[in-house]
This record gives C-alpha cells, sequence and structure tokens, in this order.
C-alpha cells in the first residue's frame, strides 16, 4: 500500500501492459504459482528482498535501484484498446489453484462512466485506498478517485486495522467517500459512536465484498442521517459491482440482506436448475449478463465456459453463472440468500474451501 504501487499500476496501463497484483505476504507457493500461470513477463517489486525465492518473471525491476531522473519523462501514446486487459486478478479455486480473472478496459471504464449514473461523484470527493490491491474493491476506490480528479489517500496496513486509528485518518484528511466490508465498518461504527462530536465529512458509505446486516446501521444513521449507505453485490467476474441499493430504515427494521437492483449497463436473471426465470419470490441462482462481464478466466477455458454462458434470452450474449442464490422481493429488488456451493467469505475474500 504505497504511492508507488498506484504509479507502477498506471505505468503498467499506459504503457499498454496488464497489471496483476500480489500481495507479498501470499504464502511462496501461491506467489510462485500466480507467475508461472500468468506467464508474467515483468515483475516489479520495491526492494530486492521481495523478490520471490522460487523463481520469478523473465525480467525483474527493483523500483528502489532505479534512478528515476534518468528514465524518458515524455508522456506516452496511448496505444490500449478497449477489449484489452488492464488487470488479473487470483481468486480462490475449488480445485486447490487460484484462478486469474481477466478484466477489460471497457469492463472498467463503464462501471464509473455510463450514461445513466447513480453517483455523483466529483473532483471535490476525497476517497480512502483501503482495501488491499488483490481484492478488487480497490479497483473501485482507485479509479473512482483518480477518474473524477479526486483525491485517494492511502491507508497504511495498519491502521486499516485499527478502527479507532482509521476514524482519525478520516476525520484529519475530510473523506468524503468511504467503502468498506459491513465486517469492517460495524467495528467502526461502534469505536465512532463513543464520541459525542459528529464531526466526519462522510457522505457516502458504500458497502461490497459480503453479506450486510442493515439492522448494524441504526447508531450510523441516528448519528449521521444525511450520510447515504448503499450495499453494492457484487463478484470480481462481472467488474466489482453488480446491484445497488440505498438503505433506509425500512430495511434497518427488516433486516433483510436487500441488494437491491442491477446497475446500468447490467443484468440479472434469478434461474432454475435448468436456465429458467423463476416467478417473485422463489429462491434461484443469479446470472449477470452486461457490459461488466469480463473475458474468463486465463488458462482454464474449461472452467470459462463452465461459469461464462450463453444468455438463452439475448442471442449472442454471455451472462455469467455466480452461484449465489437470490429471490426477487415484489418491490423489484433482490434479496441475497447465501451460496449454492461450499464457498465462503471472510472479510470479503472469497475463499473456497478446496483450496485449503
Amino acid at each position: 500500500r504505497s504511492l508507488e504501487m498506484i504509479i507502477g499500476i498506471l505505468g503498467v496501463l499506459k504503457a499498454g501492459g496488464t497489471y496483476m497484483p500480489i500481495d507479498p505476504a501470499y504464502p511462496a507457493e501461491r506467489i510462485q504459482y500466480m507467475l508461472e500461470d500468468s506467464g508474467a513477463r515483468l515483475l516489479l517489486v520495491q526492494k530486492k528482498a521481495m523478490i520471490p525465492e522460487a523463481g520469478a518473471a523473465e525480467k525483474t525491476l527493483i523500483w528502489d535501484e532505479i534512478d528515476w531522473t534518468q528514465e524518458e519523462k515524455t508522456n506516452l501514446v496511448n496505444i490500449s484498446r478497449p477489449e484489452d486487459v488492464a488487470y488479473i486478478i487470483y481468486t480462490s479455486g475449488s480445485t486447490g489453484k487460484p484462478k486469474g480473472v481477466m478484466v477489460e478496459h471497457r469492463n472498467v471504464v463503464r462501471l464509473l462512466f455510463n450514461d445513466r449514473n447513480l453517483f455523483d461523484f466529483s473532483e471535490h470527493d476525497v476517497w480512502t485506498l483501503f482495501h488491499s490491491f488483490c481484492f478488487d474493491f480497490s479497483v473501485w476506490e482507485m479509479y473512482g478517485a483518480l477518474l473524477y480528479g479526486g483525491k485517494l489517500v492511502i491507508v497504511p496496513s495498519l491502521v486499516a486495522r485499527d478502527p479507532k486509528a482509521f476514524l482519525d485518518l478520516l476525520r484529519r484528511e475530510g473523506v468524503t467517500i468511504l467503502n468498506q466490508t459491513p465486517t469492517a465498518f460495524y467495528q467502526l461504527s461502534q469505536e465512532e459512536m463513543k464520541r459525542v462530536e459528529a464531526d466526519l465529512m462522510v457522505r457516502k458509505v458504500i458497502f461490497g465484498g459480503e453479506a450486510l446486516a442493515p439492522v448494524q446501521l441504526k447508531a450510523w444513521k441516528n448519528k449521521y442521517p444525511s450520510t447515504q449507505l448503499i450495499n453494492m453485490y457484487g463478484i470480481t467476474e462481472t467488474t466489482v459491482h453488480v446491484t445497488y441499493k440505498e438503505i433506509t430504515e425500512q430495511e434497518m427494521e427488516t433486516n433483510v440482506s436487500n441488494i437491491g437492483q442491477p446497475i446500468p449497463t447490467l443484468k440479472v436473471y434469478v434461474l432454475d436448475e435448468q436456465k429458467r426465470l423463476v416467478p417473485i419470490g422463489v429462491k434461484g441462482e443469479m446470472y449477470v449478463s452486461g457490459d461488466g462481464v469480463s473475458r474468463g478466466y486465463l488458462n482454464r477455458p474449461e472452467l470459462t465456459a463452465e461459469r461464462f454462458v450463453e444468455n438463452p434470452f439475448v442471442p449472442g450474449e454471455r451472462m455469467y453463472k455466480t452461484g449465489d442464490l437470490a429471490r426477487w422481493l415484489p418491490d423489484g429488488n433482490l434479496e441475497y440468500l447465501g451460496r449454492i456451493d461450499h464457498q465462503v467469505k471472510i472479510r470479503g475474500y472469497r475463499i473456497e474451501l478446496g483450496e485449503i
């Protein structure tokens, strides 16, 4: 979590490359697998000590050993196309090996810019980069701030784990857009309720990564009634977010995990095992179609064909089989009902039990 990481990511993209974030805290075996499976040609590390022992890419660049004053300063000519892969993020795999999701430039751009945008982000907003680069919530945080000309505050990992220290940062930096997994926010809210002063500048809290219990938001809403609390269901394979629901007092009273409706450019189907639409109120599996559906899994054609399937309702279009259960509510919103398989989520991280 550093300024250099942001510079590195933007540099890779401007050079026409694809970036693949690797957490140095990952087990050596997982790092080696990611490097080998991705066929990475270039490895960018901060220090020499961070180079993996078990082999690396064709070429390694050590940030601290480069004399940047001697490098070319002119702006690069853009060679990237909308259909080029912008990043690969590895998620847990049920076979014991993680799988790399290939997300294209156009998938990301339409998430933040479309003709029916649900958000009013601007250059006056201050965002936090709270999440790991290996968790795609960080994609939303980073580009949400930078593409709108806002300010991005990089949260040190130790601060991210300390609710009191993180609240101090929110005050000090005047943060206006806060993105949180529900688990992290519950702890943050408990800490904030110890203070009498209501002096935070946060105007939107956006939840993602795991199921939300709206009843847990009551205290925050009472203290900060003007703050929008927005629940967004999403998956790496469909580019961060899929649905949008502003949480009101009604949801807090019923405590239903209401994930709302599909965001612009996406469509959600709730289907039975034969891929038939189910009636309102009936449980089924969610399938997602539209411009956020990514290219698929790197080097996994069979798995890509299994999960990225033909849309029976729109010829020539693909849809992603999520493995998540939901049902339509009478008001047109979706209620999240959990997984169809043995995948679990811890602090927003997808974990396939088969990988353990």
